[in-house]
């Protein structure tokens, strides 16, 4: 079955996490479980903003991504609070979330010393 857009659409509405449920926001965090904490914390700032819904996060390259649903007027708070939880990926470790450091082995990753030597 194909869906159209605006079925699409609205399955992204109904997936998205509006009002801070972290047990709901969890299973859309495609990262290490070091970087829980923040995500934790920026879906918690998504509450704030009405109409404001998260979907997703990843990694790309050692940077975080994040997928929300969005068509207000704050996209600069937004924006802001995106960026901030950027940053301290990138000086958080991708396993257990203590100081790290962006770095390429095989592949682009945010690790502590710890992890660095384990592999």
């Amino acid at each position: 079955m194909v869906m159209t857009k605006e079925q699409m659409e609205e399955r992204r509405r109904q997936l998205a996490v509006y009002d801070g449920d972290l047990e709901h926001a969890r299973p859309g965090y495609n990262v290490g479980e070091g970087w829980y904490a923040i995500l934790d914390d920026l879906v918690r700032e998504f509450a704030e903003i009405d109409d404001l819904g998260f979907l997703s996060a990843h990694e790309k390259w050692g940077h975080l991504r994040v997928s929300y649903l969005y068509s207000g007027d704050r996209k600069e708070d937004v924006e802001v609070i995106v960026k901030h939880a950027a940053d301290r990926c990138l000086v958080s470790c991708w396993y257990c979330g203590e100081p790290g450091q962006l770095k390429q082995e095989r592949w682009w990753r945010v690790r502590c010393d710890e992890h660095w030597s384990a592999t």
